[in-house]
């Protein structure tokens, strides 16, 4: 007896949440035809169990406690197969102070080492936190701020 597409995909939505396009790839994986596929998709967005707008919320809030910044959020968010549309919501919808938190996770990074003392070490912070998805503005207020205090 073969299992269903539907009965595959809700095994696997009850034990974390997928995005759309995740469910779908490994749902031809398994050698399911697309129409069958495109049926379980829509009932479990029917029913609830499938929803991008709140995967895309939960990897937001993964992302940030993780002290990551837009760029990076919004590239594994396209990873995951997410619309760009969801992605800008979701981080739009975002109440992060994304300068605060390259702040943090400077001060976090750097604590032991001191100020910046030359233009070789602040290039080395700059590209840690350009590597953890922060903008230049933010990377900016957040090595200002650290050599302040």
């Amino acid at each position: 007896m073969t299992a269903s597409a539907m009965f595959i995909a809700v095994g696997l939505l009850a034990r974390r949440d997928y995005s759309r396009q995740q469910i779908k790839s490994k749902l031809i994986q398994k050698a399911f035809a697309i129409d069958e596929i495109e049926k379980a998709l829509d009932r479990c967005t029917d029913n609830g169990f499938l929803d991008d707008s709140r995967f895309a919320a939960l990897l937001l809030r993964s992302h940030i406690c993780k002290g990551h910044g837009q760029n990076r959020i919004r590239q594994s968010m396209a990873q995951k197969g997410l619309s760009k549309s969801d992605i800008e919501t979701t981080l739009n919808r975002s109440d992060c102070d994304w300068f605060e938190l390259a702040k943090s996770k400077a001060l976090k990074k750097y604590a032991n080492s001191g100020p910046i003392t030359d233009q070789k070490e602040r290039a080395k912070r700059v590209r840690y936190l350009l590597g953890q998805g922060f903008a230049y503005d933010q990377i900016t207020y957040a090595l200002e701020v650290d050599s302040d205090e």
